[in-house]
């Protein structure tokens, strides 16, 4: 569960850390989504210390409340990257319009698929979906819907149709979901790395400073911008290969294992 590489500057960037950042689902978050003592413990000794917490998900703010209130993280990039709240306070956004938001929306509803929309509120969404129903989720047909968004997923694994859709609205970017038939979309300026970047110049931690942990696609530019990128065991292939280490799956206290060993 330690350090995959013989590397001694990434040895030496964890020992100088300023900024831990946690993805959520599949990362911190074990398989009945909840947070293990002891990494809770680990995250604990990193704020004493004077290390900043962020947390990195592409959940909004009202689906990840219930995790948030547990860490209690000084940085929060909710929507994958489309807003930013520091101490609170919001430094970065990104959204769609509502016209956009519609226009995506309609090319759900005309195949009839499941769609989720992430609003500041709340997120709403046509049918009850195991993977995404969390608290905080409304539920609607989207017949009368116009709001703008941070972020929509529709329901599929045909390519061809989110590239026809992306292609409808003006820099819209798509990815697909590692671990359910879905595809997300979002402004194509939208990512945790580029959230990462505002983070980096509006606090002054510099990339080299940060660690950050992550499991799946939307993880991969995160992990390769910073200092030192941690990837779970249960990662996505991709995620390990553009990592700096490889530590333990989620069911495990492996984050605390790593901090212990290589921060703290």
């Amino acid at each position: 569960m330690g350090i995959t590489t013989d590397r001694s500057d990434k040895k030496k960037t964890a020992a100088q850390t300023k900024l831990l950042l946690f993805d959520l689902d599949g990362t911190l978050l074990d398989s009945r989504k909840q947070i293990s003592e002891r990494n809770q413990e680990a995250i604990e000794e990193c704020r004493s210390r004077g290390i900043m917490i962020g947390v990195a998900t592409a959940r909004n703010e009202s689906t990840c409340a219930r995790f948030t209130r547990v860490i209690r993280p000084d940085l929060l990039i909710s929507n994958s990257g489309g807003l930013i709240r520091l101490n609170g306070k919001i430094i970065y956004k990104c959204s769609f319009t509502a016209d956009e938001t519609a226009a995506l929306v309609h090319a759900g509803i005309s195949e009839n698929r499941g769609i989720t929309v992430d609003c500041a509120d709340t997120t709403f969404s046509n049918r009850y979906i195991d993977f995404f129903n969390e608290p905080g989720m409304t539920f609607t047909d989207f017949s009368d819907f116009y709001r703008s968004s941070f972020k929509v997923c529709i329901e599929g694994t045909d390519m061809e149709f989110a590239k026809h859709t992306a292609a409808l609205i003006e820099n819209c970017s798509w990815l697909a979901f590692s671990d359910c038939d879905w595809f997300k979309f979002s402004k194509s300026t939208v990512s945790k790395g580029n959230a990462l970047r505002h983070v980096v110049d509006y606090t002054g931690i510099s990339p080299q400073e940060t660690v950050s942990f992550g499991d799946d696609f939307v993880d991969v530019e995160m992990l390769a911008y910073c200092g030192v990128g941690v990837a779970m065991e249960n990662a996505v292939d991709d995620v390990k290969r553009h990592a700096d280490v490889i530590i333990g799956s989620n069911d495990t206290d492996a984050i605390a294992h790593f901090i212990y060993s290589n921060i703290l």
